[in-house]
Parts: C-alpha cells; sequence; structure tokens
C-alpha cells in the first residue's frame, strides 16, 4: 500500500474501518513506522493550521507607515516603527510558542474505535463518546494527557520521561504497560501488562496485570480482574467460561449499547461460549440453540428476555 497516501486519507477520515486496521498493522510492526506515522501526524496537523507570517505582517506595516512620496522620515514615524517591529517580533515569538505547546483534542462520536498515536509513539484507542486531550509535543522528563470517557493505552516504555494520564477524579502514572481507564458509567482502572499508580487527592494504589482499581464514593478498591470481556469493546471479542447467564447477558448488553428488559430468571442458569466480532443477532441465536428454555426479542435498543413455553 502506499503509506503515505493512506495516513494521509487517515488524517482526512477517509478510510474504512479495515483500512485503518491494515494501517494500525503497520504502524505496530516497528519503531521506524511508528515514528514516521507520528511524523506525518505532525506534519499534517501543521500544513492544515493557520500559521502567522511575520515576514508577510512586517511587509505590510512597512507598507502603510512608510510615506513613499517624502525622503524625510519623522522622528515619531522612525520610533513607531521600531516599536511595531518589535511588537511583531514579540508577537511571533508567542505565537511560535504557542504552538510549540499547542494542545490536540481528538472526540470519538463514532461506534467505530478510533486510534490515537501520541507524539511518543504511545497509541490510545478511544471508544464512542470518549476524548483526549494532549501537547503537540512532550517534555523531556514528563509526558501527560487527559482523556474522558473510556480508553485504551499502549505506552511506549521511557524511564526518564513518566506517562501520566489524568481525568476528571483520577490521576495515572506509568512507565510503560497496557491498561484501560473507564470514566463512562464509574470509574475503573484494569492492567493488561505492566504497572501503574492511581490516585486520587487523599489516595493513591499501585496494581498490576490481571488487577484492577475501582473508584466507589470516593475511595479506591483494588482488586484481581475477572471481567474477561473488559476489552471487547476494541477487540469485539466476547468469551464466557461456565458464567451466569445474567452477567453474560450483562456483557452482551455493554458490548452492543443495549438495555435488558427481564421476563424470566436467568440466575441460576450457566453458560460457555465464545463470540468474535459476530452481529447481536447471531450472539443471541447462538444462546438459545444452547438453552432452549430461554428466548430473546430486540425491540430498538432493548434485549427482552423470557421463558420459552413448553
Amino acid at each position: 500500500m502506499n503509506i503515505n497516501e493512506h495516513i494521509d486519507s487517515y488524517l482526512s477520515g477517509q478510510l474504512s474501518d479495515e483500512e485503518v486496521q491494515t494501517l494500525l498493522a503497520w504502524v505496530k510492526e516497528s519503531d521506524e513506522h511508528r515514528k514516521e506515522f507520528s511524523d506525518a501526524c505532525r506534519l499534517w496537523n501543521s500544513l492544515h493550521s493557520t500559521q502567522f507570517n511575520n515576514e508577510k505582517a512586517y511587509a505590510q506595516f512597512v507598507q502603510k507607515t512608510t510615506d513613499k512620496k517624502s525622503r524625510i522620515i519623522p522622528l515619531w514615524a522612525k520610533i513607531s516603527a521600531v516599536a511595531a517591529t518589535v511588537l511583531i517580533i514579540v508577537c511571533c515569538f508567542s505565537v511560535f510558542k504557542f504552538q510549540q505547546t499547542a494542545i490536540i483534542t481528538v472526540n470519538n462520536s463514532d461506534i467505530a474505535v478510533k486510534t490515537v498515536v501520541l507524539p511518543d509513539n504511545s497509541i490510545v484507542y478511544l471508544q464512542q463518546n470518549s476524548s483526549i486531550s494532549y501537547p503537540e509535543s512532550f517534555k523531556n522528563d514528563s509526558r501527560s494527557i487527559t482523556t474522558t470517557g473510556n480508553v485504551f493505552c499502549e505506552i511506549f516504555h521511557n524511564e526518564d520521561a513518566p506517562f501520566t494520564l489524568t481525568t476528571d477524579n483520577i490521576a495515572v502514572k506509568v512507565l510503560g504497560t497496557s491498561f484501560q481507564v473507564n470514566t463512562l458509567d464509574s470509574t475503573s482502572v484494569v492492567v493488561e501488562t505492566g504497572k501503574v499508580q492511581v490516585s486520587t487527592d487523599n489516595q493513591a494504589v499501585v496494581i498490576t496485570k490481571g488487577e484492577r482499581a475501582d473508584l466507589v464514593n470516593g475511595i479506591i478498591t483494588t482488586s484481581n480482574n475477572t471481567d474477561l470481556n473488559f476489552l471487547s469493546w476494541k477487540t469485539g471479542k466476547l468469551q464466557f467460561k461456565n458464567k451466569n447467564l445474567t452477567q453474560v447477558l450483562s456483557d452482551i448488553a455493554r458490548h452492543y449499547h443495549y438495555q435488558l428488559a427481564y421476563e424470566y430468571d436467568t440466575q441460576s442458569i450457566f453458560y460457555t461460549g465464545s463470540f468474535d466480532n459476530s452481529s447481536l443477532d447471531e450472539v443471541l441465536q447462538t444462546i438459545e440453540l444452547s438453552i432452549p428454555e430461554v428466548n430473546f426479542a430486540t425491540n430498538e435498543n432493548v434485549i427482552c428476555i423470557r421463558q420459552v413455553n413448553k
């Protein structure tokens, strides 16, 4: 594939989901690819932002303030010209400084997962109704971003520049790891690899691979993560191992953005199975075949659970 055209099309929002995944696979192949993609993103952003042209601005100033018909320029005009020139230089420097530390914000309003490559080549995945804000370039000794909603992060390892993610109510500090931060319904952090520190104004805990931290009534609690499907929104995969059908349906409803309406108690029923990027109808039909006493009906965004009359 023509990688430059693919990157440009991705930044312009013209790639299909399949093409985005192909591009992402290429980016993750090597650090060289990550850097090439990151550089292309910064170049694209600079080309599509308003730049302050100091030479043009100064030429316009000279044209407006110089009396072409007079060979003698009054002292006050010279002073004004010098002052204005200094002002333009200061403005140019300020604009340059602002551009160097400009904050980029990405929002995802689509069902499809959005992928963001950070200046250090770390990758952040955004679920629908999630966002990220990050500087155009990181400092040499620190890396900081803010997020809302549900995001999954693959952080590029750099011991000299700790990585910090903040939300409205917690901060997550890492060195190099992959983890999920979810603030859509409640606040939780789940670590897939590595180790992170989760903190509030009054408390700090450390969790490692396979553990989670939940913020409940202002208090952080830690536990082993038993939710096999916490990343289903990113991977498209659902898996259940002898799991209570009520919890199975809860995971399914979360994955497909549906609500549940029970007309039958499923607490005593257990289910084992797995699905890979299947449609909701395929999932429900498969469960019906495995558990003949249960029937499902969907209406708009609601799954109704009923008992089959024998």
